[in-house]
């Protein structure tokens, strides 16, 4: 932690103020500012008042330019001139988000310990094959413990990565029940690098970081793509997307009638629920990038170092970039398509991305062939200031003999 966080009362100052400033924005209608607010289930009607005010919203209390256009999403996350980090390698509004977790993939930064560009890690389509096995047996042995009421969030979706990661990159036995601990510290990582988290959330992350840290220094190697530093950054920026997507997945299920039984009885179409899942309800909505210089988008002049959002939910709504929903609502995008925005990007994000899709299908696998009775038995709830997962805090669920 900087100097200018070493006391929780100057931290928790300068998260409130961070916040206070989202509210003033939303307060003058500003629609990035109502989503970084992320006190709403649906953010749809935000996304879509974004994409009224033209390809690029300049959304001037905030300093960001926000995209919903799919084709200029699409251009801007494959562009060279755009990055994660500003040309002096510091990420986006330091002096104003303190991170509740480790800096980590996209948003690393040199401080906080935060992860050198050639510890990228390497997620293989082979890797990715063994993750999608692996997540099958986890799923199976978190279920055969589990009684006929669960909470799907905290009893399985958040424990499922971790079991996984922890198996994936080579983790010793004895280190693995804290790294689960340790990961479930950092879950708010990727939703605080836009919008601040209170500060109890805050001091939890930054700790379980910085512990998480030093578990993985232990027992893995300093170099190459299974370091330390790779596994860090991997972990941390797959563990709550791939609970959000998994949750997204049974919720999209639940809410169209017979679909979960028709998956139950073939549960092959896993693969396609999840691309499907990644299309409608993105387990990352919101990417962020900086100008390497001074760009012009859509006729609209980007300073060197400006911000620019995508809102990746909204760009996928586009019908000029997204498929249309199948018949059944199991079925694959469209050949020609394009792969989903997520899957964009540096080699980080990629692997990141490839280990979410791997885990989510296996695991929807698993819970059709060995829950096939499985039904919400309560209300889901989802995070409050979690823009960029919009994830589930939980989501009651019951299985039927």
């Amino acid at each position: 932690m900087t100097t200018q966080w070493t006391t929780p009362s100057a931290l928790g100052r300068r998260l409130q103020r961070t916040y206070v400033g989202h509210w003033f924005a939303g307060t003058q209608g500003d629609p990035y500012a109502l989503i970084l607010r992320a006190q709403r289930d649906d953010t749809t009607p935000y996304e879509e008042e974004v994409r009224a005010r033209g390809p690029v919203f300049h959304s001037e209390g905030l300093d960001t330019w926000v995209i919903a256009d799919g084709a200029l999403a699409r251009s801007v996350l494959t562009d060279a001139r755009f990055g994660a980090l500003t040309r002096a390698g510091e990420r986006y509004r330091a002096e104003l988000l303190p991170p509740a977790g480790p800096e980590t993939g996209p948003a690393r930064a040199r401080e906080h310990g935060g992860v050198p560009a050639d510890a990228e890690p390497a997620v293989s389509a082979q890797d990715e094959v063994a993750v999608a096995s692996l997540a099958e047996q986890v799923s199976r042995t978190l279920l055969g413990a589990l009684g006929a009421d669960f909470d799907l969030v905290a009893d399985f979706a958040r424990r499922l990565p971790a079991q996984v990661l922890a198996e994936f990159l080579g983790l010793p036995a004895a280190g693995r029940s804290r790294f689960e601990a340790l990961l479930a510290g950092c879950a708010r990582s990727l939703d605080s690098r836009l919008c601040p988290q209170t500060l109890d959330i805050t001091r939890t992350g930054l700790g379980a970081a910085a512990e998480l840290r030093e578990l993985l220094a232990r027992h893995l190697s300093e170099g190459g793509p299974r370091s330390a530093q790779a596994a860090l950054a991997l972990a941390v920026d797959v563990a709550a997307p791939a609970g959000a997507l998994i949750c997204n997945a049974l919720e999209a299920l639940g809410s169209s009638p017979g679909q979960w039984d028709a998956l139950c009885r073939d549960p092959e179409k896993a693969d396609a629920v999840i691309a499907e899942t990644w299309w409608r309800q993105p387990p990352v909505r919101v990417e962020s990038r900086i100008a390497q210089e001074d760009v012009e988008l859509a006729g609209v002049p980007i300073p060197a170092d400006g911000h620019v959002a995508i809102l990746v939910a909204a760009a996928q709504r586009d019908r000029a970039v997204t498929p249309a929903p199948t018949e059944n609502g199991t079925g694959a995008p469209e050949q020609g398509v394009g792969v989903p925005l997520g899957l964009l990007g540096d080699a980080h994000s990629t692997s990141a991305a490839r280990t979410v899709r791997a885990l989510s299908r296996g695991a929807l696998r698993v819970l059709a062939q060995e829950a096939p009775g499985l039904r919400p038995s309560g209300t889901a709830v989802r995070l409050r200031r979690a823009p960029v997962t919009l994830g589930h805090a939980r989501f009651p669920v019951a299985r039927a003999a």
